[in-house]
């Protein structure tokens, strides 16, 4: 109250006419703010709002009815919704805003994207991603309109405590156009029966399958980024289940032969491997309690972006012996690889940690030999957890390239490296394009799948089910009283925009 009287002082002693503080609020109330342009309508994306193991993260609000304003314009004193540009974006600017404002809405720039644009997005991706906020959070895509409506809030004359004077900031604030933005979307609740589902299936080794040693083959399928509905997850891990598919069709016609392999061989395509990898978790520990699945285990093989990069890192909990099973797999892709080789990175597991690095820790944890092939050297790479991560940076060639070599260096395993048994096969391109294509094109964050007979786990199922024997799904639940995960609605919406203009400007002006 003491600052407004201050304002309102300011503005006596700078002469201002005093018929218009008369004038001006029957102006206001003669031609009241009035509509010069219909509305205009984009779809917008709303950031993630999940729990994971009794944290909270992402954005708690989804409706906006508030005035627009730009990165430079919006006033902390104010309740604003602040259009940005995603790559123009700064972790602090978001400290100030998710804490003063009302509202934000980030604007994904067109691609193609320069590796600094990516840096930034991905880095605002990650701190709003680990971050817990009230306000409402949206993404939406460049268009020529939404550049439009940038292009205007940057060029507004909205002053508001950078006025250079309390009488100047008055006119402003009663004669200026302006946006208003609506967001009429349903209170996020709670969202109900999510199930995530894990499909598993087999081919039989030549001789007594009790007796016979096992490979599993392990990949995650689903997707993570700052806004559910534009998480594609291409590389991160599109590429490594679309390997696991391809693995399950070639390895079925070499199964076929007389002279199959004397190994078992289990596909695991896992859900909630964004999430800590609890559908992993939630698959070993189904095994331990009801099979013998895992009593002789030669290797766990987890496939994890693999579409970035020529280069293959191993990832290992603990590094193999030469002469163990593990190890004499992971020399043969050495050598296959040529001479770039194969990278092996050993990284302890970090058991005070609240998420795990790479989905082999898992079975590590166990006491299981498993590993990682991805082409990414660090689990912390941010390009897996983001929206960046879609179809048109994905370089297809790259996946098809390593997919022969993992495949190429199976199958020499599989039969002992006996090069007068070992078979000659067939990669197709085609096969391992039309499961990426299944995969890649549309978005797969946990909760957009998360259900029970969705078409995607549906399809997956199906296209295991011809290559494979015994396949089946298992679903994770969460528990009701104390949840390992939960997620919250609203992940789309419509945003509408008033182009407002306050008719009694052109008294004044």
């Amino acid at each position: 109250m003491l600052g407004e009287s201050d304002e309102f002082s300011e503005i006596l002693k700078t002469g201002f006419p005093m018929y218009l503080l008369i004038a001006i609020p029957l102006l206001l109330v003669m031609s009241p703010v009035c509509p010069a342009n219909a509305a205009h309508e984009f779809t917008v994306y709303r950031a993630q709002q999940y729990s994971l193991q009794g944290a909270t993260y992402g954005s708690k609000s989804s409706i906006i009815n508030l005035e627009a304003r730009s990165l430079k314009t919006w006033s902390s004193r104010s309740r604003h919704c602040v259009f940005v540009l995603m790559d123009n974006f700064t972790t602090e600017a978001y400290e100030q805003i998710s804490s003063g404002s009302g509202a934000l809405v980030l604007v994904v720039p067109p691609t193609p994207h320069t590796r600094d644009q990516q840096n930034r997005m991905i880095e605002i991706e990650q701190t709003i991603l680990s971050s817990d906020t009230s306000i409402p959070i949206y993404m939406i895509n460049w268009s020529t309109e939404v550049n439009n409506l940038m292009n205007d809030l940057a060029d507004s004359k909205i002053i508001d405590e950078n006025a250079s004077s309390a009488a100047k900031a008055f006119i402003n604030s009663v004669s200026a156009n302006g946006y208003q933005i609506v967001v009429q979307a349903n209170k996020p609740v709670l969202q109900q029966n999510i199930a995530i589902s894990t499909i598993q299936g087999q081919l039989i080794g030549y001789g007594f399958q009790d007796k016979l040693p096992s490979i599993l083959i392990v990949a995650h399928y689903d997707s993570f980024g700052l806004a559910p509905e534009l998480s594609y997850g291409a590389d991160s891990n599109g590429s490594g289940a679309a390997i696991l598919l391809l693995l399950a069709k070639i390895l079925s016609r070499v199964y076929a032969e007389k002279n199959r392999p004397k190994y078992n061989v289990m596909f695991i395509l896992s859900g909630g491997g964004k999430l800590n990898y609890l559908g992993s978790k939630n698959w070993i520990e189904q095994q331990m309690e009801k099979s013998n699945t895992l009593q002789d285990v030669s290797f766990v093989l987890c496939l994890d972006s693999l579409g970035s990069d020529k280069n293959i890192f191993a990832h290992v909990s603990k590094p193999p012996k030469d002469d163990s099973k593990m190890g004499n797999f992971m020399n043969e892709l050495n050598n296959n690889l040529g001479e770039n080789g194969l990278k092996i990175i050993h990284k302890k597991i970090n058991l005070g940690s609240d998420t795990l690095a790479w989905e082999h820790e898992r079975y590590s944890i166990r006491r299981l030999p498993a590993f990682t092939l991805s082409s990414l050297k660090s689990h912390k790479n941010s390009s897996r957890r983001s929206i960046l991560d879609t179809s048109e940076t994905l370089d297809s060639k790259i996946v098809y390239r390593n997919a022969q070599i993992i495949v190429k260096s199976l199958v020499a395993h599989l039969y002992d490296y006996n090069t007068s048994e070992t078979p000659k096969v067939n990669v197709d391109f085609e096969s391992l394009r039309s499961s990426l294509d299944l995969l890649v094109l549309q978005p797969r964050s946990t909760q957009m799948i998360a259900q029970k007979n969705h078409p995607l786990v549906d399809n997956l199922f199906s296209l295991m089910s011809k290559y494979l024997k015994d396949v089946n799904v298992s679903h994770l639940t969460a528990d009701k009283v104390d949840p390992q995960f939960s997620f919250y609605t609203v992940t789309k919406a419509t945003l509408q925009v008033y182009r407002l203009v306050k008719c009694f400007k052109r008294y004044i002006s």
